[in-house]
């Protein structure tokens, strides 16, 4: 008996241990249909610019709402944050992003702006993900003008990388039926304001070779008031602000989020071609599916549905504005 089992062993082809090799291997490898319909894996392309990416940016980029297991209000991180969605995007071999997100950058703009963009710096990233980095430093109170000094001066941040840098402009929430309590009336500039921040923020982007902005303002536009709209070749017709935007109207879904980062990887290859197609999963639903975290299972093994933004204690307008 022990010969034969031995014969046996000898003769089964080895089966690799998944452990044993690195994380980035396993992403590394897609599929495709043959011309036969036999599926083969192919590796996709290692690009120099996604090998070590850094997050910077609020709420949005901290993934509020889209972990079901945690609460940020209770000092719970998120599991799940536009640094995740990002990785999951890259299907070549690559380090694990630096992750700068802060879903308290509502309370401190100036200062999170400045610390986020230096320890970003210090990782040394190969290309900078910045899309909602600028929204507090343009809404947030204070006069018009205080508003777009702290554009100026995280523009300046900005300024000091030399990668690839990918930066939001501002979206326009006036009459989006945001909630108060993450997005009080005193916080949102003027329409002029608003417009003169988006254009000295497009303007200085103009004249930098390295930067790409991302409209996120002209999306979520068409998500508020209900245009279809296309992005990586997923179509949202009307009606979509649900898939999109959670409650609060302010934060945007797991979708909603897969689609922003869709968006700016649209932007960047129409600005860089030579990103290739095939080393991004792009696709919203898809990548949405591979990021997703499981939602807590209720007693006697049912699954929780989706859940609004994660409630907080009573509050009076404005003393809580986070994004």
């Amino acid at each position: 008996m022990n010969a034969f089992l031995l014969a046996l062993l000898v003769a089964l082809p080895a089966v690799p241990n998944p452990r044993a090799s690195d994380t980035t291997s396993s992403a590394a490898r897609t599929s495709r249909e043959t011309a036969a319909g036999d599926t083969a894996v192919v590796a996709a392309p290692a690009v120099p610019a996604l090998q070590h990416v850094a997050i910077v940016g609020a709420s949005v980029s901290a993934g509020i709402g889209l972990d079901p297991t945690s609460n940020p209000f209770a000092g719970q991180t998120s599991k799940l944050q536009l640094a995740q969605i990002v990785e999951a995007s890259i299907l070549g071999p690559h380090e694990t992003p630096h992750n700068g997100a802060d879903f308290n950058f509502f309370s401190s703009p100036e200062g999170i702006a400045k610390r986020s963009a230096a320890d970003a710096k210090a990782a040394k990233p190969t290309a900078l993900i910045a899309i909602d980095y600028l929204f507090w430093l343009g809404y947030g109170p204070g006069s018009d003008e205080k508003r777009a000094a702290r554009v100026d001066a995280g523009l300046k941040l900005l300024d000091g990388f030399t990668c690839p840098v990918l930066v939001g402009d501002l979206p326009d929430f006036h009459g989006a039926g945001t909630n108060p309590m993450y997005l009080p009336a005193t916080s949102i500039p003027p329409a002029e304001a608003l417009s003169a921040m988006n254009k000295r923020i497009w303007e200085w982007a103009g004249a930098k070779k390295n930067v790409v902005i991302v409209p996120m303002g002209e999306m979520l536009r068409k998500v508020i008031i209900g245009e279809t709209f296309t992005v990586a070749g997923t179509t949202f017709e009307k009606g979509a602000k649900e898939r999109l935007l959670q409650a609060d109207n302010l934060h945007t879904t797991l979708e909603g989020t897969c689609g922003l980062w869709a968006l700016a990887v649209e932007a960047w290859r129409k600005a860089d071609p030579t990103i290739p197609a095939e080393a991004l999963l792009i696709d919203i639903p898809a990548l949405a599916k591979k990021a997703e975290v499981p939602a807590p299972a209720e007693k006697g093994g049912k699954v929780k549905g989706k859940k609004s933004p994660p409630k907080k204690p009573a509050e009076k307008e404005g003393v809580f504005a986070g994004r």
